[in-house]
Formats: structure tokens, C-alpha cells, sequence
């Protein structure tokens, strides 16, 4: 339920000023030498008690305007679609690295990270009821964005992005971190985990098993654009002949793979395959979502004004009956005295 709540509520300190219309006696009374010379005139009292009634509101509307009232915060839930998105970017050095191939006729000088980000940015505008967050990471883990569908917020943490980093790609921190993100969130629709990264580090049992538990318990997603160097591991290759210090992305695949949560694995070796990737999972990911939304407090202040001006026209007509009333017994005793 929407309550109402007062900016300045030391404005009601000046209550007591209602009452003054209604113990105040008219100014410009008729003095008459015997009362009972005068006809009963009920309608007249009523008008006056009227008008005292409506001056009284006047006071205190003026007084409530006074004290800035304003509707508090709603919570409204909403239906759409979409999902809770956390997308997990990838600083490293590696990341400046370009494409063998032109990204849509541009250079080829353009890195994997620019591209990256141009085509993120691209995702988030087609996805208006997503709610999404961010973490970038080196070596480090970096806290970037909460949960939010502020598109402005989520354009600048992608953009701030362009700063890169000198430091290895250690994706478990910041895997960690992003799963975070939906601890105190109700589940409410999708989960998703978007991992863009062109490499991996090695990662001990521990950490995998916490990692592991994590996704079940957040029940989470996870996708991996993973941007592949141009002589670097295929996510196909075989494991046979593999070592997790020189191929480290094929082994953080095979364990993406035995998580007990859907998972899926999008390689990008060139900038349409990029984009062909963050195109199929805007097409996978556009399923119901209940959200809350919460509305910025609303002034009232204007309604009450608004108010008050209407109860000071209400006024206005009976001043007038008043003056004519008084202008013609005026009239009348003048005539009375010529004779």
C-alpha cells in the first residue's frame, strides 16, 4: 500500500491557525437598534458558516502543501521477458590482441576486447527488461556493476572496460564473485553467467568443487564466448595429448562440462563468429521474467495547492452576493434618509 509522507512536517505547527476563521466575527457587521426588527434570514447563516468552513480548509491545505507531502517508494511487479545476466568480461593483456580478420570493414587492428564491447553493448539494447551486472577481471576479480536495468549505468561499466590490464586471466575469482550476485536475489526467471574471455588458468580441485557448488546453489547458467586466439586451442581438440599449463581453456572446458547446470560453450575466432555467438544466446535467453521494480517517491504538493486554489474560488461567489446585498440596503437607507 502507497503511504504518504511529509518533507517539512514541522509545517503542522501551524494547525492551530485553522480555527481562526472560525472564531473570528464579521468586521463590517450592520449595527441595527433592535435586533427584532430583522426577518429570520437562515440562509445568510448558513453562507457564513460556510464560508468559514472553506476559509478553515484553505489554512490547512495551505499548511499540508507547506509541509511537502510525497507518495514513499512502490514496489511494482512486473512481467516480461528476459533474464538476470551477469556478464563476466575478460581485462586481461591477451585481450588487446586483435582478429586475424576485419570486423565490418574495419581494420583488423581493432582488438578482441573493443569488438567485444561494441557488440555488447549492441546486446543490451535489444534486452530491455534484463536485469544485468558486471565483472572484470585479470588476475583479480574487479567489482563493477550490481544487478540493475539502468541501460545508462550498464553502457558506462561496458565502456569503462576500454582500461586493460597487465595481469593473467584467472577466471575462478571472478566466477565467484559473479554467482555472488544472485545470493540475496529472488529466482524469478533466468540466471545467467556470460563469460567472454580468449584464455583460462589452471584451477585446483578446491576451487572447482566451490565453484561447482556454487552454480548449483545459485542455480545458474553459464555461457562462454570464448575468443579464441589465432593459434590458440580448439575447444574440440582432445584432451589426450593436452597439458592444463599450455592448454589450461580445454580443461576449464571439460569442467564447465560436468557442472550440474546447463552450460554451453560459443568459440569466436573472428568478429562475426563473435557476433553470431552473443546472437544466439539473445535468441536462447528471451523467456519469462517476474521482476520488482521499485517507483521514485512522488510530491504532492502540487495536487494540494491545486486544492486550495479551487476552495479560494468557491469564495468568490458568495463576496459577491455579499456586496450586492450590502450595496442595496446601503441604497435603501439612503433613500430612507432623503425623506
Amino acid at each position: 500500500m502507497n503511504s504518504i509522507h511529509f518533507s517539512a512536517p514541522i509545517a503542522f505547527l501551524l494547525l492551530p491557525l485553522v480555527v481562526i476563521p472560525l472564531l473570528r466575527q464579521r468586521a463590517d457587521r450592520i449595527l441595527y437598534s433592535w435586533i427584532d426588527l430583522l426577518p429570520a434570514d437562515p440562509l445568510s447563516q448558513r453562507l457564513s458558516w460556510l464560508v468559514k468552513i472553506i476559509s478553515s480548509l484553505i489554512i490547512l491545505t495551505l499548511i499540508i502543501g507547506i509541509a511537502q507531502p510525497y507518495s514513499g517508494q512502490q514496489i511494482v511487479t512486473k512481467v516480461g521477458t528476459g533474464a538476470q545476466i551477469v556478464l563476466v568480461f575478460d581485462r586481461s593483456a591477451s585481450m588487446r590482441s586483435d582478429f586475424a580478420s576485419s570486423y565490418m570493414g574495419g581494420g583488423s587492428h581493432e582488438s578482441k576486447s573493443t569488438i567485444a564491447r561494441q557488440l555488447l553493448l549492441e546486446f543490451i539494447e535489444s534486452r530491455e527488461n534484463d536485469f544485468l551486472g558486471m565483472v572484470s577481471f585479470s588476475s583479480s576479480p574487479a567489482y563493477v556493476l550490481p544487478l540493475t536495468q539502468s541501460r545508462e549505468a550498464i553502457k558506462a561499466a561496458i565502456s569503462g572496460t576500454q582500461t586493460g590490464s597487465k595481469g593473467t586471466t584467472n577466471i575462478a575469482p571472478a566466477l565467484s564473485m559473479a554467482l555472488d550476485y544472485f545470493a540475496n536475489q529472488p529466482l524469478t526467471g533466468s540466471r545467467i553467467i556470460m563469460l567472454v574471455s580468449d584464455g583460462a588458468a589452471k584451477m585446483d580441485t578446491d576451487t572447482q568443487q566451490i565453484l561447482k557448488q556454487q552454480f548449483i546453489d545459485r542455480q545458474a547458467r553459464l555461457y562462454w564466448i570464448y575468443l579464441r586466439n589465432h593459434h590458440g586451442v580448439h575447444l574440440s581438440d582432445s584432451l589426450n595429448k593436452a597439458s592444463q599449463s599450455r592448454t589450461p581453456e580445454l580443461f576449464l572446458h571439460q569442467f564447465f562440462q560436468s557442472l550440474d547446470v546447463p552450460y554451453q560453450a560459443y568459440e569466436a575466432e573472428n568478429p562475426q563468429m563473435l557476433k553470431d555467438s552473443i546472437a544466439e544466446i539473445d535468441r536462447l535467453e528471451n523467456k519469462p521474467l517476474v521482476y520488482q521494480e521499485k517507483t521514485p517517491r512522488h510530491s504532492l504538493s502540487g495536487w494540494i495547492y491545486t486544492l486550495a486554489m479551487l476552495l479560494m474560488t468557491l469564495l468568490i461567489p458568495i463576496r459577491f452576493m455579499e456586496a450586492r446585498a450590502l450595496s442595496s440596503f446601503n441604497t435603501q437607507l439612503k433613500h430612507a434618509g432623503n425623506r
